[in-house]
């Protein structure tokens, strides 16, 4: 079964050779427009292919229902994202990395639900990430801090007054692209769970200044990824793909999941 990985930020194409040959790139039509391009690799040490999609948060990005029905379309189940996040936390600095084990949904424009007229949407946030790829990340990433994380949308970035705010909700950090995508996952019964990267500092502190951090995280992250997901559990031992169980057997849901609205 193949994986998917969302790169949320910018990684050397030359990078990404280390999760595998190359094999195809293409555009994947869904209901919700467009997603792509997506790039199919053979990663031979995690004994499956992968699926790349870079992705960024803007109020211009590809629909995040489409991204993901996307991936259920290509027979994906297992989601992982990178993430560049700002460290809301005051001791967190460029290069540091983090688990996200919470969120707090911040955004205003983006769609909340595959399932507006049907209400199967109304699945329990409760663990908000998959629990078989967090328990990998923590395994084989054990310097990324669990952390809460706000999800926001721009173009523009927080001000000071804001990231106070956020840090009295409780959020360690700030990020465009984990929300509505988590939440949504769900409801297709896809596995979804994050690694985030700090790439800058909130706007109540100093600018942070780069002296290769983001790099070296970035590429340690990447080195773990194979690790990773060969370390999951097959098949899934987390219940995200059992999420519609009650739905389907109350006829709420069609089997065929193409006909779910």
């Amino acid at each position: 079964m193949p994986h998917l990985l969302i790169l949320a930020l910018p990684v050397p194409p030359p990078a990404l050779a280390t999760l595998g040959k190359l094999l195809e790139e293409r555009v994947i039509e869904t209901p919700y427009g467009p997603v792509g391009p997506w790039a199919r690799r053979a990663c031979t040490a995690c004994d499956a292919e992968l699926w790349i999609l870079p992705y960024f948060g803007a109020p211009t990005r590809t629909d995040p229902r489409a991204t993901l029905w996307a991936a259920k379309d290509l027979g994906v189940q297992r989601i992982l994202a990178v993430e560049g996040m700002v460290g809301l936390d005051h001791l967190l600095t460029r290069g540091d990395m983090v688990l996200p084990i919470d969120y707090i949904d911040w955004t205003k424009h983006q769609p909340t639900t595959f399932f507006e007229k049907t209400g199967a949407g109304y699945i329990s946030q409760k663990p908000p990430f998959c629990p078989d790829i967090s328990a990998a990340i923590r395994d084989h990433l054990p310097q990324a801090r669990p952390a809460i994380y706000l999800g926001d949308e721009g173009p523009r970035h927080e001000t000071a007054a804001e990231a106070r705010m956020f840090q009295q909700w409780g959020a360690h950090v700030r990020g465009l692209n984990l929300v509505p995508e988590t939440y949504l996952a769900k409801e297709l019964e896809l596995c979804f769970a994050a690694v985030g990267i700090i790439t800058a500092h909130g706007a109540d502190r100093e600018r942070a200044r780069g002296q290769g951090e983001v790099r070296q995280a970035t590429r340690q992250v990447l080195e773990a990824i194979p690790r990773i997901l060969a370390s999951l559990p097959d098949p899934p031992t987390c219940g995200c793909n059992h999420l519609q169980d009650s739905a389907r057997q109350r006829g709420v849901l069609s089997p065929n999941w193409k006909e779910w609205s």
